[in-house]
């Protein structure tokens, strides 16, 4: 286990990490990471939350094979037309891996919330399937990919078995009154943690109203 490299070293250098070595992660750093999750805010401490941890081989493969079909198959025109060697193909290209060797993590962490219909929903329109609270799951699902690279380990937030998202569901006897709202393969990384690359926080900041800038601070560019 490397040292905590400290907060804010852990958010300028959260990287997804897509690419994992293949050797099983440690139960206590599961614990630890989980337990980062269970510390995000929840509306009315309501902890619409909980987690399913796969390791079993069967288990990594079922969800492997379908995640990698469905990715291939939503994204077929953008990787025939991509250059490769841009940056945006080399993020392609990452993607790509993680689907062909999904069924290779050591850790699949789904992430699942209590199906809860928004307020702003009217009773009359509340037919089928609520969706998640998201706004209770996103949090704890930040603070699990912050604790993963503090203890070292490589992680990276999915969402694509929402293409698959029933029969995933029936396999893993995940109960109907929760959805799945990530996957999170998590593992020791190949590569190296390094900062990300994000366009400057003054350019996407607005001042007071939208359009306007204050001099340090907001500089929207649109």
């Amino acid at each position: 286990m490397t040292a905590d490299p400290g907060l804010f070293e852990t958010i300028h250098s959260l990287r997804a990490m897509r690419r994992l070595k293949p050797d099983p992660v440690p139960d206590e750093m599961i614990r630890q990471i989980i337990e980062a999750g269970t510390c995000a805010p929840s509306g009315q401490n309501l902890q619409r939350w909980s987690f399913l941890v796969v390791t079993d081989a069967e288990g990594k493969q079922f969800f492997g094979e379908r995640y990698h079909y469905w990715l291939r198959n939503r994204f077929a025109n953008t990787i025939e037309s991509i250059d490769p060697a841009s940056s945006d193909g080399r993020v392609m290209n990452s993607a790509l891996y993680l689907g062909e060797h999904m069924h290779e993590a050591p850790v699949l962490l789904f992430c699942c919330g209590k199906r809860d219909w928004p307020f702003v929903v009217p009773q009359a329109a509340r037919v089928g399937l609520a969706p998640p609270s998201y706004g209770s799951i996103y949090p704890a699902v930040q603070n699990i990919l912050l604790a993963a690279r503090g203890l070292g380990l490589g992680a990276s937030l999915t969402t694509m078995h929402q293409m698959f998202e029933p029969e995933m569901q029936a396999f893993f006897g995940i109960p109907e009154e929760w959805g799945v709202v990530a996957v999170i393969p998590i593992g020791f990384p190949l590569g190296k943690f390094g900062p990300v690359t994000r366009a400057p926080a003054p350019t996407k900041t607005h001042f007071n109203r939208w359009g306007q800038g204050k001099p340090g601070l907001a500089a929207p560019d649109g």
